[in-house]
């Protein structure tokens, strides 16, 4: 275990906003950010990863493909506006579902991904080059890119200074980061029961969109736009299914302790269909209501369209 500061400010805090499976998230009392701190070394949090530990699981990504690619293709249609075509690389590739759908557009797609499952479905079923953050070799060293992407990663970085000094290395003069994250340090905490579990200690970090762009302009880019998107109809709408599911399970259990025998059901052949109705829900709860609902204090996706700097 090791304890940091914040990474703007320099200072130690003591203000202990979450606790979470043994961790503490501090808010920094000059800028607001929020990171754990004593929390897991660097060679630990990678640990994780390259075991298959984290919170969510490889099965998990890659079973979730109809979502994952509702959202890539989200995300691409903002991209597009911006480059069209060129090497991309994502980084925490998950699946891969992203880069497949960027290869349908014109993009030239490469992934870093250091959980072994994920990479060996991105190389061997989608046949995209991937390579492992961990080796001593310099993933893709010397090829420049024209687009670096990830999503939901920003948080799980030890580093973020490094890691976004790393990416503008990567690419080309004047190529283009597009990344997707949370805004949770801007939360009013009286929401934060929507955000449970808060995943910890898979998230190192919580940004707000000023810490953002401060880290954005430390690092050597200009932010060109930021899309916001409020989670807070998602998360009402999951919090509403998880009642009933729990309700309906009570009322199982009970007619089961009352003697009830209830009659083997098979699973419904319609499984899939309302499978993919519910990531459809998803996604325009998240895209479509989140892009025109409330936003001040609640919890919001940001899609961050950055440039490299030219020197």
């Amino acid at each position: 275990m090791e304890e940091i500061q914040c990474i703007f400010c320099a200072v130690a805090s003591r203000d202990i906003v979450i606790v979470e499976n043994g961790y503490t998230g501090r808010r920094c009392p000059q800028c607001g950010l929020i990171y754990v701190s004593p929390r897991p070394s660097s060679g630990e949090t990678a640990d994780r990863y390259g075991h298959d530990a984290a919170f969510v699981s490889a099965e998990t990504h890659i079973r979730a493909e109809f979502l994952k690619r509702l959202y890539a293709r989200h995300a691409l249609r903002i991209i597009r506006r911006y480059v069209r075509r060129g090497a991309a690389l994502e980084i925490g590739a998950g699946a891969g579902y992203f880069l497949d759908e960027a290869r349908k557009v014109g993009f030239e797609p490469y992934a870093i991904e250091s959980n072994p499952a994920q990479a060996e479905f991105i190389r061997n079923t989608l046949h995209i080059p991937c390579a492992d953050p961990r080796s001593p070799c310099v993933p893709f060293e010397g090829k420049p890119f024209d687009l670096v992407y990830h999503c939901d990663v920003l948080s799980h970085f030890p580093d973020p200074m490094s890691e976004f000094r790393a990416m503008r290395k990567r690419l080309r003069d004047g190529g283009w980061l597009v990344f997707e994250t949370g805004n949770f340090a801007e939360v009013a905490e009286r929401r934060y029961r929507r955000i449970q579990p808060f995943q910890y200690p898979d998230h190192l970090f919580f940004f707000g969109a000023r810490h953002i762009g401060d880290l954005l302009d430390r690092t050597g880019f200009d932010v060109k736009r930021v899309f916001r998107y409020s989670v807070l109809p998602e998360y009402m709408v999951a919090h509403i299914v998880k009642g009933i599911r729990d309700w309906v399970r009570r009322q199982r259990g009970r007619s089961a302790s009352a003697g009830r025998r209830e009659p083997l059901r098979e699973r419904p052949r319609a499984g899939g269909i309302l499978r993919a109705g519910w990531d459809i829900l998803n996604y325009l709860l998240r895209y479509e209501v989140g892009y025109v609902a409330p936003k001040t204090g609640r919890p919001q996706s940001l899609i961050v369209v950055a440039r490299k700097r030219r020197p």
